[in-house]
């Protein structure tokens, strides 16, 4: 069927929104691949940064391969001057190992196991989208806790950290209870509003330097540091409390759930073989043991 045109609709004239004018580029560095994954550190003109693992440098990066103090940065107007200070791995650019490199927009420069960073000539509105990209890429899109893929990763990063400097680390593995119910009585729309609102519950209640993931339907994990069994199992009973007091508004309803917690601690001696997936693995075994009990609960 033909379509009828309204003789007397109208254009509405409008004028495009005046974007921001010419805004100043700046050197930033760019974190293509490695733990650190889509972080953006400025570099300051005539302003010396190093960049290493240890806590005495200005650029952090978490990979067992960086030394301590591994290279530094200097920004020189468009060009950023990268030099190697002595790191046990090498720096190395385009896959050639360097001592002194003059780097350009765009130049790429490997580090440690898995760190690849760029440099990047850009203003503050590029800066923000290569940030949102990131965020996109390790972030759950419904809860906005960090995806499973990153917890992957931060998990073998900090175990490796762990047992270089003999501190204990933990995983917990969270499951809501009869999360299915919940999208039965209510629908999925009240489900996923129980889900943001114990997401906000575990971002509320962890520290800092901790690690929230969602990594299932009704599944969460978290990564703390520098927690032994002691330090897990109190963490995790005070989330376990939390939740069980939540009350989730939809619509004229409150919703209330429970939450059982399994956890597993990787000592600062772990047994020889030992790798990153062990632990969580651990933890996810915790949670089914605890669940064959009951629910509500918390286990290792």
């Amino acid at each position: 069927m033909a379509k009828t045109v309204d003789p007397k609709a109208r254009t509405i004239v409008s004028l495009p929104v005046p974007g921001p004018g010419p805004q100043q580029k700046n050197a930033f560095i760019l974190v293509l691949a490695g733990t650190r994954f889509g972080e953006v550190y400025k570099l300051h003109p005539g302003r010396v940064l190093r960049v290493g693992r240890g806590e005495e440098v200005d650029i952090r990066l978490d990979d067992e391969g960086i030394s301590r103090v591994h290279c530094s940065l200097e920004a020189r107007g468009q060009q950023v001057v990268l030099r190697d200070l002595g790191s046990q791995n090498g720096t190395y650019v385009a896959g050639e190992r360097v001592q002194e490199r003059v780097l350009g927009n765009g130049d790429r420069v490997q580090v440690g196991v898995a760190t690849t960073f760029k440099i990047a000539w850009a203003d503050e509105v590029e800066v923000k989208y290569q940030r949102r990209l990131a965020e996109i890429a390790l972030r759950d899109p419904l809860t906005g806790v960090y995806n499973r893929r990153h917890f992957g990763e931060r998990v073998a990063a900090e175990i490796a950290a762990a047992r270089r400097y003999r501190r204990p680390v933990s995983v917990v593995m969270l499951d809501i209870d009869h999360l299915a119910r919940v999208n039965e009585a209510h629908g999925r729309a009240a489900g996923d509003e129980v889900l943001r609102s114990v997401s906000r519950v575990l971002e509320g209640l962890v520290r800092g330097g901790d690690v929230v993931a969602r990594v299932g339907g009704d599944e969460f994990a978290l990564l703390l540091r520098e927690t032994d069994l002691s330090g897990a199992q109190a963490s995790a009973e005070r989330l376990r409390e939390t939740i069980e007091q939540l009350r989730t508004q939809v619509g004229d309803e409150e919703i209330a759930v429970t939450a059982t917690l399994g956890l597993a601690v990787d000592v600062p001696e772990p047994r020889e073989g030992a790798e990153a997936r062990d632990l969580v693995a651990g933890a996810e075994r915790a949670l089914e043991r605890v669940k064959e009990l009951g629910t509500n609960r918390v286990g290792n």
